[in-house]
């Protein structure tokens, strides 16, 4: 059995990742266009730095695709990983950072415990810092019951360790996102009042303008929500615009005026 096969699950079917795209129901005012200005991988991102796991941030920094070379290291492929390979990398880092252990990760992404323990040895293998991060918060959480995130705000966790040490991994970088998607709506109502907010969606913000303001407004946008997270090595999330006339759902990262070429509307 070869390296990539040791983590491969039992079922390859992943049409359980798959849901129905209620966004279509909901759409801009007439002579408007929606927008869904995406914080791009947040959650990963500042993981990565409150790990200060150098390999991790250069990734970032090249603009490179996360999953993509994660899939190549953890399969240790020579060429490029397989869509399904990705997808398994994507969910299982996810749950491997955020403190799952292999016998839940195990059914969640229909591995075997033996695969999931391996896929967690291997990342954990080519990531210490990662896990000297995850140990760091176990610590803090038995030393004082508190985490806090780069902002300086706080969290106190209650409950047995092994049963919150998950949830406190998370709400750092939940909470960081959070953060910076806030302040960068605060901004934006106070400098770009002819963009409508509508819908804060954990790590993207939704909203319309006029039509006729695109595509000026796009990069006021874009360039508003560009707020730095105060680590020693500073965190600028970047931040993707989807557009469309139609609906949220229908938002896409093209310029509307290729997206008239694929579907008009």
């Amino acid at each position: 059995m070869s390296q990539a096969d040791e983590f491969v699950p039992v079922i390859s079917d992943i049409s359980h990742f798959v849901k129905p795209n209620v966004r279509l129901m909901f759409v801009p005012d007439m002579g408007h266009t929606m927008f869904d200005a995406d914080l791009k991988q947040s959650d990963a991102q500042v993981v990565a730095w409150e790990a200060n796991d150098e390999s991790l941030k250069e990734i970032f920094r090249a603009g490179e695709d996360l999953h993509r070379q994660n899939a190549k290291d953890i399969y240790n492929l020579p060429g490029e990983p397989s869509k399904h390979q990705r997808q398994m990398a994507k969910h299982g880092v996810h749950a491997t950072n955020f403190g799952a252990h292999p016998r839940a990760m195990a059914k969640k992404l229909d591995m075997t415990i033996h695969q999931a323990t391996n896929f967690q040895k291997r990342w954990f293998f080519l990531h210490p810092a990662i896990k000297r991060w995850r140990e760091r918060v176990e610590n803090d959480l038995m030393s004082s019951r508190t985490i806090y995130n780069a902002f300086g705000y706080r969290k106190i966790f209650f409950g047995r360790i092994d049963r919150i040490l998950p949830e406190a991994l998370a709400w750092v970088p939940q909470s960081t996102t959070v953060i910076v998607l806030d302040k960068g709506m605060l901004r934006l109502r106070k400098y770009l009042k002819s963009a409508m907010l509508l819908i804060q969606v954990h790590d993207s913000l939704v909203g319309q303008f006029k039509n006729d303001l695109y595509p000026t407004i796009r990069k006021r946008i874009h360039d508003l929500m560009l707020i730095q997270v105060p680590y020693d090595d500073p965190l600028t999330i970047g931040v993707d615009i989807a557009c469309s006339r139609k609906s949220w759902g229908d938002c896409m990262k093209v310029p509307l005026q290729d997206q008239l070429t694929i579907c008009p509307f």
